[in-house]
């Protein structure tokens, strides 16, 4: 008998123990063993309306150290008290399932080195990307590939908003305001919205896929607020779609990891990845191209990822078997520095409607050996003298473009800043 300890009973937690209790025989049948949820715990379990004879119930989380559960399943968040209950089960010799990309993220290494001296088993399939097996992929069935790059749509509130922006032409405010209406959305949504989500989820993604540890630690973040609706429009124009892009890839002896708005080609299938969905996009030398799609959060999305690892630690103890093999993340490859990678660029400016400033702005960026690849001008905004002006470069280091924009800035017919978006190229 495999006795699980639960320790937080919200959306999540409460979703897992249903699909537990509803398909236990089935769970049995895959796991070839009997297993029972023998404790829950939740700070504020008495005003859960869940009750059930055969399950305790406590509000002392870091008492189910002391239980009998042979697995720890944390469903807390947070990067503490997570910390301190899934080290310390390991500690115990127990083994621990866990839907904490921020625990995973920034302190997984510490915890995986533990667990592998204690031969505890640590699951993480629902940190990232909700019911898309994509850990299970990488860590698996990929395991002797060679991964060239990573890349996807893995924040559903941020795909909803520019989606929104897109496709019913809502203003960054509004696409928000009915995200929070209709659940997509936390009340202070800047951990989705500024891109500390995705960050956390392609960490460990990188982690596994290549030699690299702790990667959210000095890698590049840029969230959606400075999105504008007119930059989904300009985009639209020249034949892409604005979103949200997580990536990692592959450059020789360093790894690229970052997050950041993007220009997706609409040929590219991530550009059609739209609402609350979540696409993960990997690239190997040998299989191609494989493609990845769902649900990326939810209870019941969690749950089905938190089962299957359920599933992983019993072949786990049959087999003896490493919870994370020494192959992955042993640490030898190092981030590029953001400065130093290349990228097209999609530039929007505000210029005055005279004679020779299009000359001017080309000829500073010639001076930094940046061509054009597309320009469109568009027509002033009414009762404006103002010209948007947007173009798409050649790919540029990152620090030359920015040298560049710090020049046109200062040019007396360009008003305001200059945005920046990258655009996104796989291949």
């Amino acid at each position: 008998m495999i006795k699980i300890g639960v320790c937080g009973f919200g959306t999540v937690g409460q979703s897992f123990v249903n699909h537990v209790l509803a398909y236990k025989e089935k769970i049995i049948k895959n796991c070839g063993r009997d297993i029972c949820i023998s404790i829950i715990a939740d700070r504020s379990i008495e005003r859960k309306k869940f009750k059930t004879e055969s399950i305790e119930f406590t509000s002392d989380i870091l008492s189910v150290l002391d239980s009998d559960c042979d697995l720890v399943v944390e469903l807390i968040g947070g990067t503490d008290l997570a910390y301190d209950l899934v080290k310390g089960a390991i500690s115990k010799k127990k083994s621990v399932i866990t839907a904490n990309k921020a625990l995973i993220a920034e302190k997984g290494e510490d915890l995986f080195e533990l667990s592998n001296k204690q031969n505890s088993y640590i699951g993480y399939e629902a940190s990232v990307a909700g019911a898309i097996p994509v850990i299970s992929s990488l860590e698996h069935n990929m395991l002797n590939e060679n991964i060239i790059s990573i890349s996807g749509i893995i924040n559903g509130t941020s795909n909803y908003i520019l989606d929104q922006m897109s496709s019913a032409k809502k203003s960054f405010k509004d696409a928000l305001n009915n995200a929070q209406e209709l659940g997509y959305a936390e009340a202070d949504p800047s951990f989705d919205i500024g891109g500390f989500d995705a960050a956390h989820k392609i960490s460990i993604l990188a982690n596994i896929a290549f030699d690299i540890k702790s990667p959210y630690k000095n890698m590049h973040i840029e969230g959606i607020d400075s999105i504008e609706s007119m930059d989904i429009d300009y985009a639209s124009e020249l034949g892409y779609k604005i979103k949200h892009i997580a990536t990692a890839r592959s450059n020789d002896s360093q790894i690229e990891c970052k997050v950041h708005p993007a220009l997706v080609n609409k040929k590219n299938i991530l550009s059609k990845i739209d609402g609350v969905m979540n696409a993960v996009k990997i690239i190997g030398d040998k299989f191609g191209t494989s493609m990845l799609y769902g649900h990326g959060a939810g209870g019941a999305a969690t749950a089905s990822a938190v089962v299957s690892n359920i599933i992983d630690y019993c072949i786990h103890l049959d087999r003896k078997v490493k919870s994370k093999p020494d192959s992955i993340g042993s640490g030898s490859r190092e981030l590029v520095d953001i400065q130093n990678i290349s990228n097209q660029y999609y530039l929007r400016m505000f210029a005055n409607d005279v004679p020779g400033v299009m000359a001017d702005i080309t000829s500073t960026l010639a001076k930094h050996q940046i061509s054009i690849e597309a320009v469109t001008q568009h027509e002033p905004f009414e009762n404006e003298k103002l010209i948007p002006v947007v173009m798409i470069t050649n790919s540029v280091r990152y620090k030359d473009i920015l040298s560049a924009i710090n020049k046109i800035e200062t040019m007396d017919n360009i008003i305001g800043d200059v945005n920046l978006i990258r655009v996104f190229n796989d291949d």
